[in-house]
């Protein structure tokens, strides 16, 4: 399964090269064109930046984050948790059952922002949230922020859950997945802004023309053989 996993993540390196490329750029349209109803957003993410550089990483938070979402994907996937631990700079979770998504889970799904999400979009059923969408944006900046922050810096210090399956696959499988969350965070965040439709056409556009282009050139190289054979 080792061999398996390698192959696979290899096929599917071009495409998520691809959307990873088409995500960047869609951001980064979005950046330069966002009007000032979008400022609190990116307050919110300077906030936190600002807050990790001037104070300290609040890694029991987010450790505790990171053990819930094992948990929850845990209990998605029809595991029963037996032990839940957190600490100042670590901690654990015991399932009965363990899948590639219990395990990466954490690196890919900023569960803060979701329940921001969550939250926001619950009391819309009570109330008038639209006055509250300013604080909405800086929550989801603050959030994502601290999700990408904390969870480049606990890869960088290294983590057993990347071996599980494997560095190489388990690295591409989180970019991929990353990709798909946050391209669903614009749709969710800003529906002035980003049409899901537009969003996942072009990642998949991206994804096929990337394939197009090596097989292109594999065929070029092939032509180019035969012809000194």
């Amino acid at each position: 399964m080792k061999l398996v996993r390698v192959v696979f993540a290899a096929l599917a390196l071009p495409a998520v090269l691809a959307c990873g490329y088409v995500l960047l750029r869609n951001f980064l349209f979005f950046a330069g064109s966002s009007g000032v109803e979008y400022v609190p957003f990116w307050l919110g993410a300077f906030c936190y930046i600002a807050f990790q550089a001037a104070f300290y990483k609040p890694l029991r938070l987010y450790v505790f984050g990171h053990e819930l979402t094992h948990a929850f994907a845990g209990i998605l996937s029809g595991a029963k948790i037996k032990k839940f631990k957190v600490g100042k700079n670590s901690g654990s979770v015991v399932l009965n059952k363990d899948n590639v998504w219990i395990t990466l889970a954490p690196y890919f799904f900023p569960l803060y922002t979701f329940a921001a999400i969550t939250i926001y979009l619950t009391l819309g059923w009570f109330v008038n949230i639209k006055p509250l969408y300013p604080y909405f944006l800086f929550l989801v900046g603050f959030t994502v922020a601290f999700h990408i922050a904390l969870t480049v810096y606990i890869i960088g210090i290294g983590q057993s859950d990347l071996k599980t399956y494997g560095v190489f696959f388990s690295y591409v499988l989180i970019i991929f997945v990353n990709i798909v969350v946050f391209s669903l965070l614009m749709v969710m965040a800003f529906p002035k802004e980003a049409s899901a439709n537009a969003i996942f056409s072009g990642l998949l556009d991206a994804s096929v023309n990337a394939y197009k282009f090596i097989f292109s050139g594999v065929h070029l190289i092939w032509q180019a053989f035969q012809k000194t054979n």
